[in-house]
């Protein structure tokens, strides 16, 4: 909560507010629509959620508040990341029938931990650490939603009651481990797809 000091002027809603200008300072003019697709959004995702344990990493008295963005966006690059992989994937074997688009992590990793053993039989061991994350993920938090909000629809805690501390740093370093696995993944499928065209 913003503290209300006497004399301090407060922010407040102005009649003509645009909520996405573009600005003189254009440095700070992000742009959008111009094709990055599911690479900058889920990259974007990590970046935030690394910015944040920066954060919690200077000012260490951040952590119990950021810990819910963080956790949220490094699993929506985590959700994203995968879609994009499964795409390059299904792509690659020549399959065109959609994925269902939902929440749970398990679910495109199935299909594109098969696509994966077909291409790379003889990685087990990081298909099944891989998996053994994302699994964890989706126990806590399978629809994206208990890092968003305290509360589910029903009033009970979002979260699971036993869970009591989560270190960010560890956190991070596994994500990055899942996303560079999979970022190699999607870099070799698109090589060889290229090379084949």
């Amino acid at each position: 909560m913003a503290a209300f000091d006497e004399g301090r002027e407060l922010p407040w809603p102005r009649a003509g507010d645009h909520v996405f200008a573009s600005g003189d300072d254009w440095q700070m003019n992000a742009c959008v629509n111009w094709g990055g697709g599911w690479s900058l959004y889920s990259i974007g995702y990590q970046r935030a959620g690394d910015c944040l344990v920066e954060q919690v990493a200077k000012d260490r008295g951040d952590a119990d508040v950021l810990v819910y963005p963080i956790v949220f966006c490094y699993r929506q690059y985590l959700e994203l990341m995968l879609k994009h992989v499964l795409i390059a994937a299904r792509r690659s074997y020549g399959i065109e029938k959609p994925f269902k688009n939902l929440h749970p992590l398990l679910l495109p990793w199935a299909p594109l931990r098969e696509l994966l053993e077909r291409r790379w039989p003889d990685k087990p061991d990081e298909l099944d650490a891989v998996e053994n994350n994302l699994r964890q993920f989706d126990e806590v938090d399978e629809g994206s939603l208990a890092f968003r909000y305290a509360t589910t629809k029903d009033g009970e805690s979002s979260l699971p009651a036993k869970m009591q501390h989560i270190n960010l740093r560890n956190l991070a370093e596994v994500v990055e481990r899942i996303g560079t696995f999979l970022e190699s993944c999607y870099s070799a499928l698109s090589i060889e797809r290229e090379a084949a065209e």
